[in-house]
């Protein structure tokens, strides 16, 4: 049997603000489309939990990942160091998902953590037109999370329908990246979770999973863009679903 053929395509870097953006997605074709699409928003929050388990990558003896309070956590390993043991690389806020006839995502807010910079706690953005409040739990509004305004990055997995099939993507929005002490130099490791590596090895395993229950056989395509990647949009005029 031919071998199935998906692109990866990978873009990072910093934006003119000096904000770090990450994007990497697979173009999925038409025959593994379907485990996908048919998933819904469902399929998407199991994603998004799977990635901040951070067992899909061959580095995960440096991170761990816990859930505290229904938010995700991601820990720098330390061996033999005690004291150090367990330093937060990110903390993130509840899942929120949202979609339409045509796409799903699911993101968390990013809160603080070692690999976020100081200084961005103090000046927060303006939360996007385009990522509503949705709540992790039958689409319902929760009064806190409706007046929060601000946030200090986001990552996002989002599934999209193509003419070919679908398109999953990760993205890290708007990350006011520490420039200096351990949180950047953390930052700069190629295991790091929400950087380049990490992101298209969760591509990989989603990918080759759906594959192996269809009894298809996969080969990646790798392409690196250069240049920061802007902001994916979409409408908001799109009736958004209510599962």
């Amino acid at each position: 049997m031919p071998d199935t053929v998906v692109r990866l395509l990978s873009q990072e870097g910093r934006d003119a603000h000096g904000r770090l953006q990450a994007h990497q997605w697979a173009e999925i074709p038409s025959e593994l489309a379907g485990p996908f699409m048919t998933g819904g928003l469902k399929k998407v929050r199991r994603m998004a939990e799977a990635y901040f388990s951070y067992r899909f990558s061959p580095a995960a003896d440096q991170v761990r990942g816990v859930w505290r309070m229904g938010e995700p956590m991601l820990l720098r390993r330390f061996h033999g160091i005690p004291f150090l043991h367990g330093r937060p690389l990110v903390t993130l806020g509840r899942l929120r998902s949202t979609g339409s006839l045509d796409l799903y995502r699911g993101y968390h807010e990013i809160r603080g953590g070692a690999a976020v910079a100081p200084a961005a706690q103090l000046e927060p953005q303006a939360w996007p037109s385009d990522m509503p409040w949705v709540a992790p739990s039958a689409g319902e509004f929760i009064a806190s999370e409706k007046s929060r305004k601000s946030y200090l990055g986001i990552f996002e997995i989002r599934v999209e329908r193509s003419a070919g099939g679908c398109t999953l993507h990760t993205l890290l929005v708007d990350l006011p990246a520490a420039t200096k002490g351990l949180g950047a130099a953390w930052l700069d490791k190629p295991w790091h979770p929400m950087r380049r590596d990490a992101n298209l090895a969760f591509l990989r395993r989603q990918v080759e999973s759906v594959a192996r229950g269809l009894d298809r056989a996969v080969r990646f395509e790798l392409q690196d863009i250069p240049g920061a990647p802007e902001r994916m949009r979409f409408k908001l005029e799109r009736h958004l679903s209510k599962t």
